[in-house]
């Protein structure tokens, strides 16, 4: 019985941490800046950042290990790599999009997927 006991307790633990319980969740995500402008000729670039708001009302910077992930709304226009840093390629408007997931605490690097609901932020750029 005892070598029951403590496997248990330690699955329930292991549990209850990948449920996120006692952790803040990520609620809401603001792009920096909101809205930008560069040049398509030649190639201009802008650094977007993402600040996270949580639940216990606190808020960081979000970063590649923490789920975030960057998108343009049409790449044709603009593309963006996995730092934030958008490139203009021809004249035009985007949305720049940062996306994260909910429960940041089950965001791990050994090849566990965070299935937890995404939380999104958007932000402009227009491409002369």
């Amino acid at each position: 019985m005892k070598y029951f006991l403590f496997p248990s307790l330690l699955m329930i633990a292991a549990l209850l941490m990948a449920c996120g319980a006692g952790h803040s969740r990520l609620t809401s995500i603001a792009v920096s800046p909101s809205s930008a402008t560069a040049s398509s000729s030649p190639q201009g670039q802008v650094g977007f950042t993402a600040t996270g708001t949580f639940t216990d009302h606190k808020s960081r910077e979000l970063h590649l290990a923490d789920g975030l992930t960057w998108k343009s709304s049409n790449t044709v226009v603009a593309t963006i790599d996995d730092t934030g840093e958008a490139t203009c390629v021809s004249p035009g408007s985007v949305t720049i999009t940062a996306t994260a997931p909910a429960d940041l605490q089950i965001t791990v690097s050994n090849g566990v997927q965070n299935t937890s609901p995404k939380v999104s932020g958007n932000a402009m750029l227009n491409c002369t």
